[in-house]
């Protein structure tokens, strides 16, 4: 009889055992369907790059795969900062006028100096955000929908983002370059505001080649600006 029950009890436990196993795999199995829908519904179906803060209840439901979303978010923040400081100041305090340019060029190299530190942390958090991907242990069913997420979400922006800032600096260095030759050619230039006056042919010739340039800059500048922008708000 002894023997009996302690086959029953041992049965038993394996029975206990086996179910407890069954739950621990329909957890995992639900944490990951959550989450597959979660990036499928707020990212991968909509246009843009929009990253959705996870609540409470978010972050319990999708268990370990809360991390992999924070690969996202993390460098949404980052992409957030970037857009501000320098490149803020480089699209809204950017001289006006030519006598501007000329009275502010200290200004404007230092725009560009802070720019070139912009670009390096913004290449830094894309290399940092894909080696957290290619580190992520992913089922086959999440991989894709997390690719289109992530390409939607991080690299798209965020190689969006940092194609804007050479773009910048380029268009900041040819109003230097300008500034640079006006204020060499003193003795036959006259600037006001944003007219340039001269009696020089060659000076004319030279000012209008660098005045090109930069108008160059400035639609290369709008059209890097543009691509940005379609990745971020998809249209």
């Amino acid at each position: 009889m002894i023997l009996f029950n302690r086959r029953v009890a041992g049965f038993a436990a394996l029975v206990l055992l086996a179910a407890g196993l069954t739950a621990c795999g329909d957890s995992e199995a639900d944490q990951r369907k959550a989450f597959i829908q979660f990036l499928q519904k707020y990212i991968v179906d909509n246009s843009g790059a929009h990253v959705p803060r996870l609540t409470a209840e978010d972050t319990k439901s999708f268990g370990p795969y809360a991390e992999h979303y924070a690969v996202i978010t993390s460098f949404n923040d980052k992409i957030g900062k970037a857009m501000q400081g320098p490149y803020k100041i480089s699209q809204t305090n950017a001289p006006r006028s030519v006598q501007e340019l000329l009275d502010r060029r200290a200004d404007v190299k230092a725009m560009a100096a802070a720019l070139c530190g912009v670009a390096d942390e913004m290449r830094k958090s894309l290399a940092e955000a894909g080696a957290k991907r290619a580190a992520l242990q992913q089922p086959d069913d999440l991989k894709p929908v997390y690719s289109a997420a992530f390409e939607r979400t991080v690299t798209g922006p965020g190689e969006a983002f940092a194609a804007t800032i050479p773009v910048g600096i380029d268009g900041l260095q040819a109003g230097l370059e300008l500034a640079d030759y006006l204020d060499a050619h003193r003795a036959t230039v006259k600037v006001s505001g944003s007219s340039i006056q001269t009696n020089d042919p060659k000076v004319r010739a030279d000012v209008a080649k660098l005045l090109n340039a930069m108008t160059v800059q400035s639609q290369r500048l709008a059209q890097a600006r543009e691509r940005f922008r379609i990745s971020i708000d998809g249209k």
